[in-house]
């Protein structure tokens, strides 16, 4: 932990030459002079301070293309702000990040960024979320606002797809988040008429889950849908593993990675659970030669050495950098609106995030992410057992 922290201290300096404490930074404007100003805001402390290692790959990301000679010979100044996944401390941050930064453009993360959308959109600010809450598609009604990550709806169809295909006598139980987050992943098993017959929401970082699966056992559930990140979702496994429960198990593909849920619930208790996977795990041995990770790595090293190169939240973070930079690239100005188009624009756009054969393509929904791909994991790695499914073509975005 105290190697985490140390690393987000020094993303808090930001990614320009300036003082991160500077007033009045100027904004990026449409005659191509001044640096690109990104502010983003991130739980660097509370339950879900291990989100706050995205920031440490945006970082990165952003101060390699400055590196390359930034944005058409604009640098991109960056700085991340804490908000401990507080509603009101985002919103205050996103403030001052608008009045007194002059931000192009802010990136929050999760849920709580769904209460930050009005005041930016009413000032016509960029805010990109790192979230896969259904409202986050909303992009009719919030403008300005863009979700990087897919709608977690679209995966809960996909699961609520294969349950109805493979398992007929499926009693589906459901364990997640006590937010919007939950209820998305819920709307997409509905759609696929997939009802379970419990459904469980527990608050971040909650450790001891022995009531609820007492709850889940008892209600004779033997497929469980769980999207939940640590230390939640490794004790529940672990704890599973001890009492020898077994159902067929989908983990939400935000936490199906090896530093969540693998190495915390012991690789043994989660032999055969499947995962609709979209990113990259850095610490998927299936992926040891992948040249995009090893890019990742090398870029890591140089501009975030204290980072956890590990952790799927700093390689998403460095991800999402590269699909901003890919937008501002395509961007014919610097601008809030000419970004938003470039964004929306996007086509096949390859990512290093995301796993082989998938890219980024704008689509109405204001998401880059349509791809997923069927895991399982046989004891060692994630192992790809379906082809890569478009849930645009597929029927279930859009």
């Amino acid at each position: 932990m105290a190697v985490a922290m140390a690393a987000l201290a020094v993303v808090v300096a930001g990614c320009s030459g300036r003082a991160a404490s500077s007033q009045g930074t100027a904004q990026g404007t449409a005659d191509g002079s001044g640096d690109i100003v990104i502010r983003a805001s991130y739980p660097l402390s509370g339950p879900l301070v291990s989100a706050g290692a995205s920031a440490s790959g945006a970082k990165a990301y952003f101060d390699a293309v400055n590196a390359a000679g930034g944005i058409d010979g604009r640098k991109i100044d960056f700085k991340v702000v804490d908000d401990a996944f507080d509603p009101a401390r985002m919103v205050s941050n996103n403030r001052q990040f608008a009045e007194r930064d002059k931000a192009t453009i802010i990136i929050n993360f999760g849920g709580i960024s769904v209460a930050a959308r009005p005041p930016l959109n009413a000032a016509h600010v960029v805010q990109i979320v790192q979230g896969g809450e259904k409202e986050l598609s909303d992009v009719q009604n919030f403008p300005y606002t863009r979700a990087f990550v897919p709608d977690i709806a679209w995966e809960g169809e996909l699961q609520g797809r294969y349950i109805a295909k493979n398992i007929p006598k499926a009693v589906v139980g459901f364990l997640g988040f006590n937010n919007a987050l939950a209820e998305s992943q819920l709307a997409g098993l509905a759609a696929a008429d997939i009802t379970p017959v419990k459904a469980i929401r527990v608050p971040p970082g909650q450790g001891d889950l022995t009531s609820q699966v007492t709850e889940l056992k008892a209600a004779g559930v033997n497929v469980l849908v769980v999207t939940h990140g640590p230390p939640t979702i490794g004790a529940l496994l672990s704890y599973m593993g001890q009492i020898k429960y077994k159902p067929t198990i989908f983990i939400g593909s935000p936490y199906a990675d090896f530093a969540s849920t693998v190495k915390p619930a012991g690789a043994e208790n989660v032999v055969k659970a499947l995962s609709y996977q979209w990113f990259k795990d850095p610490q998927n041995p299936a992926l040891s030669d992948d040249k995009a990770l090893a890019q990742y790595r090398a870029d890591m090293a140089k501009y975030a050495p204290a980072a956890d190169v590990g952790q799927t939240f700093t390689l998403t973070g460095y991800g999402l950098a590269a699909a901003v930079v890919s937008a501002l690239r395509s961007a014919d100005q610097i601008s809030s609106d000419a970004f938003l188009s470039a964004w929306d624009s996007l086509s096949q756009e390859e990512n290093p995030l995301l796993i082989d054969q998938a890219t980024l393509t704008g689509e109405k929904d204001g998401r880059l992410v349509h791809q997923y791909q069927l895991h399982e994991f046989d004891g060692k790695s994630w192992v790809a057992r379906d082809s890569v499914i478009d849930v645009s073509k597929a029927g279930i975005a859009g």
